[in-house]
């Protein structure tokens, strides 16, 4: 793929005279890769051989979409070929994979985590399931001392989207509290958020990105420990988000968690 995101960078340059030959002559070992590729993502038996032309295929259809990300594409360097397959809907999205849980399990784990919630717990559990169910789309900010529960009641509202078979994306700022959150990642991670942050920073989430199809499918973003995050970066994330889901009013609060509620 390195080789690939290389031969993007010299198409834009628009130095190319016959990009064509470029292709023809270096194909091989730009996709190099993609034969471990299709096999890992289940595409072929692990005896079976793949056509020449389905890698060739697979390669040019990548390379198109690194060009896409660069605001660009294979069409504006003609006479380069153009892939024939849709590729897109025959490749797993890991991302979104990775966001497929058992109902079954995850319906067992919240019940047994409600049957020890205090009062406190229950009332916000319930007030923030309400606004995720009927699309109220409100904020939510729960203050409470160290140990008070706190990660634990938004791990189990995390665990009860995803038993309604829905997307809970868990980020925190620091490594160490992330760990602390089923699935949890870094902000910076997750949302491609820059350290040289700047009032007109802009998160680097992108439409051709696997995370576009699971921001589509996310209805809660849990933010722990968010007072310490500095100011931009939640403003990038928020006008990243409005951008990409053309939604404006997708954001609630949960305790020194923020949660971005997404309609």
């Amino acid at each position: 793929m390195a080789c690939r995101r290389l031969l993007a960078v010299i198409l834009l340059t628009d130095k190319v005279a016959e990009p064509h030959l470029l292709w023809d002559q270096f194909k091989a070992g730009l996709c190099n890769d993609v034969k471990h590729k299709l096999h890992h993502m289940n595409h072929y038996q692990a005896d079976q051989k793949i056509p020449e032309d389905d890698i060739y295929d697979y390669g040019l259809w990548d390379l198109n979409r690194i060009l896409v990300g660069m605001g660009r594409s294979l069409a504006d360097f003609p006479p380069m070929p153009l892939p024939q397959q849709q590729w897109a809907h025959r490749i797993p999205n890991p991302l979104l994979q990775a966001e497929q849980y058992s109902v079954n399990e995850m319906a067992t784990l919240v019940d047994k985590q409600r049957a020890i919630f205090n009062s406190d717990q229950a009332t916000a559990f319930d007030a923030v399931l309400e606004s995720i169910t009927n699309n109220q789309g409100h904020l939510f900010f729960i203050h409470a001392a160290g140990s008070c529960g706190k990660t634990f009641l938004c791990n189990t509202i995390a665990a009860e989207v995803r038993r309604r078979d829905q997307v809970a994306l868990c980020v925190a700022l620091s490594g160490i509290a992330a760990l602390l959150l089923d699935r949890g990642r870094t902000s910076h991670s997750r949302f491609k958020i820059s350290l040289s942050i700047h009032e007109d920073s802009v998160a680097g989430l992108k439409r051709n990105s696997y995370m576009f199809p699971v921001l589509q499918q996310t209805k809660v973003i849990i933010w722990d420990k968010v007072p310490m995050q500095h100011k931009y970066d939640i403003d990038t994330v928020d006008q990243c988000l409005r951008d990409l889901l053309e939604v404006s009013n997708h954001l609630h609060l949960i305790a020194l968690e923020l949660t971005y509620y997404l309609e």
